[in-house]
């Protein structure tokens, strides 16, 4: 059997409740049946599990030390493959130099399917303003990523605002493919897919919705059904590391 770990360093694994036990839900209705995952945090009490919210490079760059040391607790409980928890992918080049298990970035994960979509992608993230920092993508070899289409919703409101997030989604969807000539659109956050509205964005807007959750299952499972993981040729382990380490105090 699979053994996937979705990290998320403020739960409390095994003992969930509310929006994250509906998360591992999904995750368990999204992954095969021969396959166990779920929600893998560093909470000892469950009276103190919770949600991380990331809305900016910021909070991204914070959630990286217990991202890491989250992984490190994974791959030592004798799971196969981690997820990151964040669309933007924070700290996959330093969890990949200390885990030898793969690493899943769910965001640029489901970019790279989006690619093979069609000749042009776009993104729907959260938060307002204009398209943010396409060269990120640009390095990732995603050169088909035409827009970044912002809804008008921070993370904490598309969760609980369902049907006026889906609204937003499909307004900027249908932007991003009369405007950009979108083949196909992805979402940013995290939050987005787990609202699982895919098939109801994508009949909306006429090109399919690239849900990052459900890829990063996916490649998880396919990742240890190849029996690979990502080059330590290329993320070797740091000499300084150390599998003692404490990131977080």
């Amino acid at each position: 059997m699979r053994k996937i770990a979705f990290l998320m360093p403020t739960a409390s694994t095994g003992k969930l409740s509310g929006i994250l036990e509906e998360r591992e839900k999904i995750l368990k209705t999204i992954a095969n049946t021969d396959t166990h995952i779920e929600i893998f945090g560093l909470e000892d009490d469950p009276k103190n599990s919770h949600l991380g919210t990331i809305q900016s490079a910021f909070d991204a760059s914070l959630s990286v030390p217990e991202d890491i040391e989250c992984a490190i607790e994974a791959e030592k409980a004798g799971y196969q493959a981690v997820i990151i928890p964040c669309g933007g992918d924070p700290g996959i080049a330093p969890l990949r130099e200390v885990l030898n298990i793969p690493v899943i970035p769910p965001g640029a994960s489901a970019k790279h399917i989006c690619s093979l979509t069609g000749p042009r992608f776009s993104v729907l993230s959260s938060g307002k303003g204009p398209c943010l920092r396409k060269e990120f993508h640009e390095r990732e070899g995603l050169m088909k990523h035409v827009s970044t289409q912002p809804i008008g919703l921070s993370v904490t409101e598309i969760r609980e605002k369902k049907e006026e997030a889906l609204k937003a989604m499909i307004s900027e969807g249908k932007r991003a493919v009369k405007d950009y000539g979108a083949a196909s659109v992805t979402y940013g956050c995290m939050s987005m897919g787990f609202l699982m509205v895919d098939e109801e964005l994508g009949e909306a807007i006429g090109v399919p919705a690239v849900n990052p959750v459900k890829v990063a299952v996916k490649l998880a499972e396919v990742y240890i059904d190849l029996g690979i993981t990502h080059s330590k040729y290329v993320y070797p382990e740091p000499p300084s590391f150390r599998r003692n380490i404490k990131l977080v105090k």
